[in-house]
C-alpha cells in the first residue's frame, strides 16, 4: 500500500454542469420572453377583461424573470470559470505535505483546511489556509473526492496534525 493519494479533476462532470446551467440560463430566459408576451398579447386583445391588473403582472413576471435569469447567469459564469480548472491533479497527498492548487505546502505550514459549501452556483470547495494566511481553494464537486473520504486521508497521511473541517457543510 503507497502512501500517496491523488484527487483528480472529472472534466466530464465539469462540462456537465457547464452545460445545465447554460441550458438553466436558455430557459428562464425563454421562459420571461413567452410570459411577457402572453401576458401583453392578453391585455391588448382583452383590455376590459383584465384591467388595471395586467401591468401589475407584467412588471412581477418580468422582475421575476429577470432576476432569476440573472442568478442562473452567473451559476453559468461561476461553473464555466471552475470548468477551466478541470484537468489533471487537483490535491495530492502524501507523508510529507499536500499539493494543493499546484502549490506544494508541508504539514506543519497547513493552518487550517475547511470545505466551504458552494453557492451561487459555485462548487463545493476545499480552502486551505497557511500558516502566512495567505489561502488556496479547489473546487470538490469537479473532482473525484467526496469531502469526508478527503477529510480521512488527510488525517492519516498528515499523522493526525491536519484534518479537514466539515463542519460547514451540516
Amino acid at each position: 500500500m503507497g502512501d500517496e493519494y491523488g484527487i483528480y479533476y472529472r472534466p466530464d462532470v465539469a462540462v456537465g454542469r457547464v452545460s445545465s446551467a447554460r441550458f438553466n440560463t436558455i430557459w428562464r430566459l425563454g421562459s420571461l420572453l413567452l410570459s411577457a408576451l402572453i401576458i401583453g398579447l392578453v391585455w391588448l386583445i382583452w383590455p376590459g377583461q383584465v384591467g388595471n391588473a395586467a401591468p401589475w403582472f407584467l412588471i412581477a413576471s418580468i422582475t421575476l424573470g429577470v432576476s432569476t435569469s440573472i442568478y442562473a447567469a452567473i451559476t453559468w459564469a461561476r461553473a464555466s470559470g471552475e470548468a477551466k480548472l478541470a484537468s489533471g491533479l487537483a490535491i495530492g497527498l502524501n507523508r510529507d505535505g499536500v499539493l494543493i492548487a499546484q502549490r506544494w505546502i508541508t504539514w506543519p505550514e497547513v493552518g487550517s483546511m475547511v470545505v466551504k459549501p458552494g453557492s451561487f452556483g459555485a462548487s463545493t470547495a476545499l480552502v486551505a489556509t497557511l500558516r502566512d494566511n495567505s489561502t488556496m481553494k479547489v473546487p470538490l464537486d469537479i473532482t473525484d473526492v467526496m469531502p469526508a473520504s478527503l477529510d480521512s486521508v488527510v488525517r492519516v497521511l498528515s499523522g493526525g496534525r491536519t484534518w479537514v473541517d466539515l463542519s460547514r457543510l451540516d
